[in-house]
């Protein structure tokens, strides 16, 4: 067993190299980490929800953890792909749906919700990602990013 000077040296190291620090966030935003454990049945696959919340913005598309939705500008009202890739989608990872099918909450409209490319959600033509700084339900610190990056409003239109 390593000495604590050595253990606090390695955890040190680690945290500062991002050595072993998880490199795929999109579970824990998406409704929080899944644990699975091979004394334990498998879980049905839940369904990504988008729902409507009130913020600093007004009144926007969540998931279902009360984690901001954001648009990108370059996508345009195409879901076909996403212009986001690489390095961007560490930033700001896509909402996707495994099932192909995603619930609308209430106060949304159900015809404007739909699964793109990739599998990835859209409303209203806009394909949705999550800010990873934002740390807490309600946060909206992806907003005017770059000039590209908004919050999508409940009507399903970037708020600019």
């Amino acid at each position: 067993m390593p000495s604590r000077p050595f253990a606090r040296l390695l955890l040190a190291t680690l945290l500062t190299t991002g050595v072993g620090v998880a490199t795929s966030i999109t579970p824990a935003l998406a409704g929080g980490p899944t644990r699975h454990h091979s004394s334990e049945p498998a879980k049905k696959k839940r369904k990504p929800t988008v729902k409507v919340a009130t913020t600093s913005l007004g009144a926007i598309l969540v998931a279902g953890n009360g984690k901001t939705l954001y648009a990108f500008d370059p996508d345009g009202t195409t879901t076909s792909a996403s212009q986001c890739t690489g390095g961007c989608a560490g930033i700001w990872p896509p909402l996707t749906t495994k099932s192909g099918k995603v619930v609308a909450g209430k106060g949304l409209d159900a015809t404007k919700l739909t699964v793109g490319g990739a599998k990835q959600v859209a409303y209203n033509g806009h394909l949705l990602y999550f800010y990873a700084p934002d740390a807490a339900p309600g946060d909206t610190g992806g907003q005017g990013i770059g000039g590209v990056w908004h919050a999508v409003g409940a009507d399903g239109n970037p708020v600019t």
